[in-house]
């Protein structure tokens, strides 16, 4: 196992993908968009597609996220124009932390990760062959069941962990 800090430029990326390709799993970090973004990048640094293809297994997007504070919890009144560029219902109820002693007044009481995983399948890496966009990776990738960064920090408002000003926040990050 080969851990590399960071992926910036084309020697550590062929370094990572020569390790891949000897047998050695290697984990490291890219900075991307999303999880689909990171095969395009590794591309764009020049690192041929056809050697991505075959190297990479997986990719997780995460952001964190902070975290409701259950002891102040009100329901959040959010612009309708978040409500429209998350897809959300005008009349959906989500919750904020008001602020109060045990957050410090801040409505928030840490943090968590929201991810996404992308992994490599066959019909992935046929993309990543023909070259085509981040766009097209991630609507294949979907189509086979990722879920998206955006809709599992969703899926956390609905269920109070986090205000739905939060997820917009992080959906633009």
């Amino acid at each position: 196992m080969i851990l590399i800090g960071e992926i910036r430029d084309k020697e550590t990326g062929v370094i990572a993908v020569e390790s891949a390709l000897t047998g050695h799993l290697v984990l490291s970090t890219l900075h991307t968009n999303d999880a689909s973004g990171a095969m395009t990048r590794l591309v764009e640094m020049g690192i041929e597609p056809y050697l991505v293809a075959s190297s990479v297994l997986g990719v997780l997007a995460q952001r964190l996220v902070r975290r409701n504070c259950p002891d102040c919890l009100e329901v959040e009144q959010v612009d309708p124009s978040v409500r429209r560029a998350l897809d959300v219902p005008l009349e959906e109820t989500f919750y904020k932390g008001r602020g109060c002693e045990a957050c410090h007044f801040t409505g928030y009481k840490g943090r968590f990760a929201v991810y996404e995983l992308l992994e490599v399948s066959e019909s992935i890496r046929d993309e990543i062959l023909r070259g085509v966009s981040a766009g097209a990776i991630r609507n294949v990738a979907t189509a086979e069941g990722m879920t998206l960064l955006t809709t599992h920090a969703l899926e956390q408002a609905r269920q109070k962990k986090t205000s739905l000003i939060e997820v917009y926040r992080v959906r633009l990050t």
